[in-house]
């Protein structure tokens, strides 16, 4: 696990971040085992031995978990100081640091700088754990030299705005708590949506409208909440316009407060890739486009190189997810060969779910044309870190797809061996899907090699299981990949 996080925290790094580390790096003295195996991670391309192999033959005598450790605390140090000048949230917590360290050297003078810093970037940022924390070192500062200067009036005020900041943080976390219950509930499918379930899902509305009335819904954080609990509602309600006009005033309540982001905006990155999660798991396909530009201009922003390639990955997978959603095969393919002349200035988020996504689509565009090679070469590149990602859907979605693949190449005994593996490396997660089910039942019973009496009295029976299979919530988390059914069904045809 470590030389896979090592790694990844490497592959992430810019160049602008890889020449600060090197500067840092220069000025330490002692034994640079460590950049030792730094150089060699930087310079493996994925073929031969790995980079731990490597270090492990040529320094026999050294730790390699030893050697490992330190260069990730090493790494993250920088990166840490690095974030400090541009996001400020890792300011404010820098500015508490030294407080309390001039605190403890008795330099309240200093201290208190320090404070009014945190405080005011916390206040710009509504961030009200900070803000609290501030107002509470202060308070205690005050208590430790006997209050100079302060009357019982002063006091009186200082502890009531830490009070309101406390009772804005306690209404956050009540406002987060209810979301996260309902994105629970629902995608665990304990609330179906009937008559048994009415009261529970009425109580959790009705305690997220009291919320909204208390004073804080003005602030960016609960508005954000609110519309966030809004449109998993009615995603989940079936009522999808509904949900699509919450979807474009969340994204304008962002827009419109880009003060409030932080640097860079990976939390608004995280509300457009659920946006466009959610859509296209409701076969919204057309609507997304927009949302997938907003997402491909945050990868034109000055941001550092590694969000920057992830908004414009996050771009990519949607757009061809948009292309198969809407059967433009031709044009999917096409904008897969645009890919691939693209000059490779901006390297694979490597092991990120969205590299991962990018590659089963790939495979999916030459699935639907036919090219069951250029597929299968796709979707094999997702197994090589199946150890790491065995739980995301997609790699269950691409096991899947792979089994499709063999089907439609003949290779049945093959077949056989790899459904039995696909049941066992995912029947410890839990409840197979009925998806699968359908699947698997179609490939055992061959219908390539039936007669069209069967195939139309089978076919029947098939459609009408489909319609109870998609409405089941569950089912969309293996779906929104590939509607699995119409394969079912076409193989009937």
């Amino acid at each position: 696990m470590l030389i896979f996080e090592l790694e990844k925290l490497i592959l992430s790094l810019s160049a602008a971040e890889k020449k600060h580390f090197q500067l840092h790096c220069t000025k330490l003295k002692g034994p640079k085992d460590y950049l030792l195996l730094y150089e060699l991670a930087v310079a493996h391309n994925g073929n031969g031995k790995s980079w731990e192999q490597q270090f492990r033959d040529a320094y026999p005598s050294k730790s390699f978990d030893n050697t490992a450790n330190y260069l990730y605390k090493v790494l993250t140090d920088v990166l840490v100081q690095i974030r400090i000048d541009q996001d400020t949230w890792y300011a404010q917590h820098h500015y508490l640091m030294k407080a309390r360290l001039c605190f403890e050297r008795s330099m309240p003078n200093r201290a208190q700088k320090a404070l009014k810093k945190a405080f005011k970037l916390a206040s710009a940022s509504q961030n009200h754990a900070v803000a609290y924390q501030v107002s509470r070192m202060e308070l205690t500062a005050l208590a430790d030299v006997g209050f100079p200067m302060t009357n019982e009036q002063q006091l009186v005020d200082k502890q009531m705005k830490a009070k309101h900041t406390l009772q804005s943080l306690r209404q956050l976390h009540e406002h987060y708590s209810l979301y996260e219950l309902l994105s629970h509930r629902l995608t665990k499918g304990a609330l179906a949506i009937n008559g048994k379930s009415d009261k529970k899902i009425n109580d959790l509305i009705l305690s997220e409208l009291s919320l909204t009335t208390r004073g804080s819904q003005h602030q960016f954080e609960p508005q954000k909440l609110h519309l966030l609990f809004q449109s998993f509602f009615f995603i989940h309600t079936g009522e999808y316009r509904a949900a699509l006009r919450i979807f474009n005033e969340l994204n304008k309540l962002i827009e419109s407060n880009e003060l409030m982001w932080d640097y860079p905006p990976y939390d608004y990155l995280s509300a457009l890739d659920g946006i466009l999660d959610s859509l296209r798991s409701i076969g919204y396909y057309r609507e997304m486009a927009s949302f997938i530009d907003k997402a491909a201009s945050l990868a034109n922003r000055s941001y550092p190189d590694h969000f920057s390639n992830l908004a414009m990955l996050t771009a990519k997978v949607y757009r061809l997810n948009m292309l198969l959603g809407t059967a433009d095969i031709p044009e999917a393919l096409q904008l897969l060969d645009g890919h691939r002349g693209e000059q490779q200035t901006a390297p694979a988020i490597e092991g990120h779910e969205k590299q991962l996504e990018y590659d089963y689509f790939k495979g999916l565009s030459y699935f639907h044309a036919r090219q069951w090679n250029k597929a299968n070469k796709c979707i094999n590149q997702i197994f090589t870190v199946e150890k790491q990602h065995t739980q995301l859907p997609v790699f269950r979605a691409a096991r899947l797809l792979h089994i499709l693949i063999s089907y439609e190449q003949d290779e049945l005994e093959y077949l056989d061996y790899e459904i039995r593996s696909y049941k066992r490396a995912f029947g410890k997660f839990g409840k197979s899907y009925k998806t699968e089910k359908l699947v698997f039942n179609t490939i055992a019973s061959d219908p390539k090699r039936r007669g069209n009496v069967w195939k139309e009295t089978t076919k029947k029976k098939i459609v009408g299981k489909l319609l109870a299979v998609k409405a089941e919530k569950r089912e969309m988390q293996l779906l929104k990949y590939f509607d699995f059914g119409s394969w079912v069904v076409d193989r009937y045809r």
